[in-house]
């Protein structure tokens, strides 16, 4: 679909499409955020419906193929199989070794799985498909060890981001071309950027182990997951057995292979180790089916149908103009990541804001007259990514899945909505002291 044209940015704003759309985005995410009993995926699609018909004459079709279906497919297919292995008592079982891996200690359970993350995404599958897989076990042994839910998210999604850039992984390879393309030939450059990036982003875990207490953990009050409720087959026989649990954990291996050195489709691989489960009598795909988190599917796909609406109307450009404006040459690099870091809440990080945002390095550096290339592209890998534990980024909305039925949705929803805010705050400061501030 075309997309309609831009209006400029000027000092008064008409109340355009684009602008329509961007107060629309915002009216919902503070509607869902008060009102917790709002879906803010619902209210999203009657937005833009409504903007879409009445204001920006797109047709209901037009509106309908904003619907980010292979996002819908990648967060329904995951879960599904997850949640086979959690009706099983398989994921409670590897929640139970990954507390004899912390050695007593539940404390260290986020910083654990914060570098297993960070190394799974790092060595091929990247951060969606590093927190797809380790997301619903890590969120379970939040549950089951007392940890604050929100920590063990923001640990997870900060770990894969903190892995992402490596140069064999998908984001990584994204941003080594795009390098590429502006001049950057030097051979190491994609793990410099890699390491730069990953010690940034565990400044920001850091931060948010000691803001959220992770180091006061303890097991006096875990929240109760689900344990192992062994749901019948057809013969009503428990399936919760050391056989069912070890074909999971054979077919959560294969899966992780299949994703990390086949490169098959992660929602494809997850589509048929769940059927081979059903198959053999190790899960239910019925019962997985009826327990999934059908309220923040709708939520994360109605939300992107909104910001398909303001992408294509210009509102992301209106946006960034209006920031662009108070740049200087003296805060390029912190106005960067804060520009990116706003524009990636509300689109993807890898496939619009990274392609988006380097190629204009170049022509940033020649019209200020100033500029270090390395630290320009650190600052949109940074702002891009550390907001992406937002719930409205992928990567928050597999965390958010993947809680346990027990734990109340909502107030996670919203912590990782301000967290994921602040990040685009906290990756503009770390621009600016390690970008901007100190020459290198």
């Amino acid at each position: 679909m075309a997309r309609l044209e831009a209006p400029a940015y000027t000092d008064r704003m008409e109340l355009t499409p684009a602008l329509w759309a961007l107060l629309a985005l915002v009216i919902a995410i503070a509607l869902s955020a008060w009102r917790p009993g709002l879906n803010a995926g619902m209210l999203s699609v009657t937005f833009a419906a409504l903007i879409g018909l009445y204001i920006s004459g797109l047709s209901i079709g037009a509106v309908a193929g904003f619907l980010p279906a292979q996002l819908i497919l990648t967060l329904v297919a995951v879960a599904h199989f997850f949640e086979m292995a959690r009706l099983n008592g398989s994921l409670d079982r590897l929640a139970g070794a990954a507390l004899k891996l912390a050695h007593g200690h539940p404390a260290r359970l986020p910083v654990i799985f914060f570098l297993i993350t960070l190394v799974f995404s790092a060595i091929g599958p990247g951060n969606i498909a590093g927190t797809a897989m380790i997301a619903p076990i890590g969120m379970a042994v939040a549950a089951r060890a007392g940890i604050n839910p929100l920590l063990m998210a923001i640990m997870i999604c900060t770990g894969a981001n903190a892995g992402a850039f490596s140069p064999i992984a998908l984001t990584g390879l994204i941003n080594v071309g795009l390098m590429h393309d502006i001049g950057v030939d030097d051979p190491t450059a994609g793990w410099k950027i890699f390491v730069a990036v990953a010690v940034l982003q565990s400044v920001s875990a850091l931060a948010a182990y000691v803001v959220f207490g992770g180091y006061r953990t303890r097991t006096a009050s875990p929240v109760e997951a689900p344990g192992p409720i062994g749901v019948g087959g057809p013969s009503g026989v428990n399936i919760a057995t050391d056989r069912a649990h070890l074909l999971t954990f054979v077919a959560m291996g294969v899966l992780i292979t299949m994703v990390l050195v086949f490169k098959m489709n992660t929602a494809v691989a997850a589509l048929l180790m769940a059927t081979v489960l059903a198959l053999v009598g190790a899960g239910s795909a019925e019962e997985a089916l009826r327990t999934l988190p059908w309220s923040v599917i709708v939520m994360v796909s109605g939300i992107s149908v909104l910001i398909g609406l303001v992408e294509s109307t210009g509102g992301l450009d209106l946006a960034t103009a209006a920031i662009a404006s108070i740049s200087t040459p003296g805060t390029i690099n912190t106005v960067l990541a804060l520009i990116t870091g706003i524009v990636s809440m509300f689109s993807s990080s890898s496939g619009v804001v990274l392609p988006t945002f380097i190629p204009l390095i170049p022509g940033l550096i020649a019209q200020l007259g100033a500029g270090n290339v390395w630290k320009l592209i650190i600052a949109v890998d940074i702002g891009s990514h550390m907001v992406d534990v937002s719930p409205l980024s992928t990567l928050g909305a597999l965390c958010l899945a993947a809680l346990p039925p027990a734990i109340d949705k909502a107030p996670i929803f919203r912590g990782l909505l301000t967290w994921g805010f602040a990040m685009a705050i906290v990756a503009a400061a770390l621009a600016f002291v390690f970008l901007d501030l100190i020459p290198w």
